[in-house]
């Protein structure tokens, strides 16, 4: 909870530090991982908050938050085709989610995914 709270009041370090505290105590703890990535993606570390997405989806392919928030990794790195994948994933886990109505309207902008090597 004091992870949360420091990641909502805009504390980023601590709330990273408190994220990777919760994960030794507990390396199953799917929540942590997900907002330890969120909070890496805010700090500009796209690569380790990826590679801790990917960890989640290891663990439970069908938590749909990491999928939500991988697309939007991949959309800000130009990955569309990676976003595309992670967004279907998610509407199909959580059609109803608060965030539904967003994903489809992003792939409804994006029908075409690009499809470059780069990815």
């Amino acid at each position: 909870m004091l992870a949360e709270t420091l990641y909502r009041a805009g504390d980023l370090a601590a709330a990273r530090e408190r994220y990777y505290t919760v994960i030794e105590l507990d390396e199953d703890h799917l929540e942590a991982r997900t907002s330890l990535a969120c909070v890496l993606a805010e700090q500009g570390d796209l690569e380790l908050a990826t590679a801790a997405l990917e960890g989640v989806l290891k663990q439970q392919p069908d938590y749909a938050d990491a999928h939500w928030h991988l697309a939007g990794i991949h959309t800000e790195t130009g990955c569309r085709a990676k976003a595309h994948h992670h967004l279907l994933h998610f509407l199909s886990l959580a059609p109803e989610s608060p965030w539904a109505n967003l994903a489809r309207e992003k792939l409804s902008h994006d029908s075409l995914p690009n499809h470059d090597a780069s990815e």
